[in-house]
């Protein structure tokens, strides 16, 4: 005689990244995407440059899909600054954040004022409708994102 007995099933629930480095700010803005830049260095003290879009994964389309792409290096506060646009003519890069038009990510040693200085400078550009500040657990897709734009910029200067 066999004696079954009920298993649990167990299900595997992976966590997302933890990354406690970055800061993200989400700008709904107008403004030509070169215009905005050059108000984003001017007020938040930023040299944001254009690079190649960056081409990002996008898991219900199954492809990649290109986002404009400026970025600058702050070597005194070791700093990178990612600029990506949110919204091109195929897809969202963050789907969830339907008011954003641009992300601002800023990636290095944790500054807790950092986001609150950049989105104060940000606010107060003319025709920046929104600026505001994005946790990362709100991203369902920052892995793929961030290991899209680790690979994207290897071997590229800021």
């Amino acid at each position: 005689m066999h004696e079954t007995t009920a298993m649990a099933k167990k299900k595997l629930i992976s966590e997302p990244l933890s990354y406690p480095d970055l800061g993200i700010i989400g700008i709904s803005s107008l403004l030509k995407e070169h215009r905005l830049v050059h108000f984003i260095n001017q007020s938040a003290s930023l040299s944001l440059v254009k690079f190649d879009n960056v081409p990002v994964y996008q898991e219900k389309k199954k492809k990649l899909i290109e986002f404009s792409l400026f970025a600058s290096y702050d070597s005194y506060k070791r700093l990178h600054y990612y600029l990506i646009e949110n919204l091109n003519h195929e897809a969202r890069l963050i789907p969830d954040k339907k008011q954003a038009d641009y992300i601002l990510l800023s990636c290095g040693p944790a500054d807790p004022d950092l986001t609150d200085t950049l989105i104060r400078n940000i606010r107060s550009i003319d025709g920046v409708a929104l600026a505001f500040p994005i946790a990362p657990s709100e991203i369902k897709n920052l892995e793929g994102i961030m290991n899209d734009l680790e690979l994207h910029m290897v071997g590229k200067e800021i």
